[in-house]
């Protein structure tokens, strides 16, 4: 069946040569102004409106997740490696979690998959080269069966080279291949649509531990922060560095998910719409060491027993959501409401390596099996004069108050939201992962309440866009280092006795000059914290955060070709970044490493030629200018190499 519904469309697809395309009359052509796409994300919120496929090159350079997020991001200096947001961000579930977050940036959720609306099929490929054989890849094919049917495939992959220190043929992620089976069916009268998805994600990475030197060591016990940070200098000198954890020792991550996603509703009027969605999910986190030994084991656990010679720890956490609502659109007023009910049944399996007599068992057995219910709503009240005021909430029908709520206003120069949310404590935090992390937290469930306050302007060769925000966390959970002054990856989870007010400032300033230069610049800093207790936010976050962007752009040819070339800039002032727990997967609190303190400097020419862009980008071309030439990303990870990158996104319509 699959090569009948995929098949019998690539016979026809392949039919048609490029040239062909290329040289037909421009009336003739199925274009990218006649392919549209969708999510079900915007369809259940009552976002009915279909986008046009972006044909543009406008930071197509920005090919990772750090640089899309203006890098408030943290990994393990190579791409896709285990990451978190630098600064606090809200959380997003209330519910049962595990807490192994580590990869979670790269998922992207089945409600955000683009479903698209074409007179035939439309297909594109991307494929990045970057440094020493890393490559990251994504296509697309969609057809359309009947005219309201569509189907698709969306594949994915990426591989990367370990770069610190550099050996041949020496992968340490490979996410390749994962892939998304999509389809839409809509009725002729357009009350009913279907949005259906299968999608399979798998990653494989291998834990190095950082690097060391043979010939000299990071001086932990130093009182002078300067000379303590002088003294990680000597780990860049690539010669004499190794990584931690040996490649032959076979140290393993695997992240698994699969979805399966199926929304549909119908439309008895615009006011009155039925809605039900359904949603499979399975992670599975593995943890696998293939030769352990005694020195290994002193790097990652803190415990006595004998080193076995295997390690394997798996856990499995599947949820079967359920959701039943109404909503719809109310002309007088101009009001879009939703109302609904979610099921959620989650069963957790785990399996632990354990040398001895498994005394950790007993914790878990009554977690393995729950049920969460779930009411909540959204709604939307659009005013005269571009004023708007959205309110959406969810809470969790059990004992503990669980809930999350947003509130904004928005006018035409300026938008006010206020957040609240509590959250369930994630299992790894209550009763932890492996022998090795056998905690017994009885924590508090952490909650957060926040307000934003954004402001914009936008003339003609200025934008201007600050935005302040205000957050107050209570019983905050973080991970800490157990002893500060030793060489080893051991965390353990806190929680912060008071609440923690943080004051930060986000902003944006985009000039243009002479129509066709640009100056945009990004701007993160954390203003102020105030707490009774310890800081865990000040000297844990760079003081400031900056992005900058000095390019020229232009279309010539009648819009037929399109040029984007200039400078990429980021920096980060010095500070303490998180260490990273390899057997938790978990980044944390430490204050002797200091990293980053080094400007980014990237040039780059992003070029369209009809269907065709190509992106060229040298990274960090600065690196001549320093010394020692390489810097930390994160304690003991070196960021990365200066390189040479080229992107290829070809789309193919009709």
């Amino acid at each position: 069946m699959f090569f009948l519904v995929f098949g019998l469309p690539l016979r026809t697809y392949g039919a048609e040569q490029a040239e062909d395309i290329f040289e037909k009359p421009q009336e003739e052509k199925v274009t990218a102004t006649s392919t549209f796409f969708i999510t079900p994300r915007a369809v259940k919120h009552n976002y009915r409106t279909y986008h046009r496929v972006d044909r543009s090159v406008t930071k197509m350079d920005r090919f990772t997740v750090a640089e899309k997020h203006h890098y408030n991001f943290q990994d393990l200096g190579n791409h896709w490696t285990a990451a978190q947001p630098i600064f606090y961000k809200l959380p997003k579930h209330i519910g049962a979690t595990y807490g192994l977050s580590a990869y979670d940036g790269y998922f992207p959720h089945p409600e955000d998959i683009r479903y698209y609306d074409t007179h035939q099929a439309y297909a594109y490929f991307n494929v990045v080269l970057a440094n020493l054989g890393s490559f990251i890849f994504n296509s697309c094919y969609t057809q359309r069966l009947l005219e309201t049917w569509h189907i698709g495939t969306n594949w994915y992959g990426a591989m990367t080279e370990n770069e610190w220190p550099h050996r041949k043929d020496d992968k340490i992620v490979n996410a390749f291949p994962c892939f998304d089976l999509f389809t839409h069916i809509k009725s002729p009268s357009g009350a009913y649509h279907l949005f259906t998805s299968w999608s399979h994600r798998e990653y494989l990475a291998r834990a190095t531990g950082g690097v060391r030197s043979g010939k000299d060591s990071f001086v932990f016990k130093e009182q002078n922060p300067s000379k303590r940070y002088q003294s990680s200098f000597p780990l860049l000198a690539e010669p004499y560095m190794e990584n931690k954890i040996d490649k032959k020792k076979k140290c393993m991550h695997k992240d698994r998910r699969r979805n399966f996603y199926l929304y549909h509703h119908y439309e008895w009027s615009k006011p009155l719409q039925l809605y039900h969605e359904l949603h499979y999910a399975s992670k599975m986190n593995g943890s696998t060491i293939e030769n352990l030994d005694d020195a290994l084991l002193n790097f990652i656990a803190y415990d006595t027993h004998a080193a076995p010679e295997k390690e394997d720890n798996r856990v499995v956490m599947q949820s079967f959501g359920n959701e039943v609502g109404i909503k719809g659109d109310i002309a007088q007023p101009n009001l879009c409401y939703a109302l609904h009910y979610r099921l959620e049944k989650i069963y957790l399996n785990y399996h632990f390596s354990k040398p001895e007599s498994a005394a950790y068992h007993h914790p878990l057995q009554g977690k393995k099996k729950e049920t969460e219910h779930y009411l909540g709503g959204y709604t939307r009240w659009n005013f005269i004069g571009q004023q708007k005021l959205a309110l959406d909430g969810v809470y969790l029908l059990q004992q503990g108050g669980y809930h999350k709520l947003n509130v904004a206003y928005q006018g035409k120069f300026f938008k006010v939201a206020l957040h609240t949310i509590k959250h369930k404590t994630p299992y790894i935090v209550a009763y932890g992962y492996s022998r090795h992390r056998l905690w017994d937290k009885d924590f508090v469930a952490p909650s957060t309440q926040a307000i934003d306050a954004a402001l914009w302007y936008h003339a003609p060769y200025i934008a201007i866009q600050p935005m302040l925000s205000f957050k107050k966390l209570n019983h905050h959970i973080y991970y800490r280092k157990v002893d500060p002054t030793a060489d080893h990856c051991i965390a353990e989870p806190m929680q912060a006795t008071h609440p923690i007010y943080l004051f930060s400032l986000e902003g944006n300033l985009n000039i243009c000059c002479l129509t066709y230069f640009h100056l945009d610049h990004h701007l993160t800093m954390l203003l102020k914290e105030s707490s009774k207790g310890d800081k865990v936010f000040t000297g844990y976050l760079p003081p400031y955060m900056y992005t900058g962007r000095y390019y020229y752009a232009h279309q010539p040819f009648d819009k037929k070709m399109e040029i984007e070339t200039g400078l990429n800039v980021h920096f980060k002032e010095l500070y303490y970044g998180d260490g990273y727990d390899v057997v938790a997967q978990q980044f944390y609190r430490q204050n002797k490493f200091a990293v980053q303190g080094r400007p980014i400097v990237d040039i780059f020419c992003n070029v369209r030629i009809n269907n065709l862009k190509i992106s060229f980008k040298y990274s960090y071309i600065n690196e001549y200018f320093h010394t020692p030439a390489a810097y930390f990303a994160t304690p003991f990870y070196p960021g990365l190499k200066k390189a040479a990158d080229i992107g290829i996104h070809w789309s193919f319509f009709d």
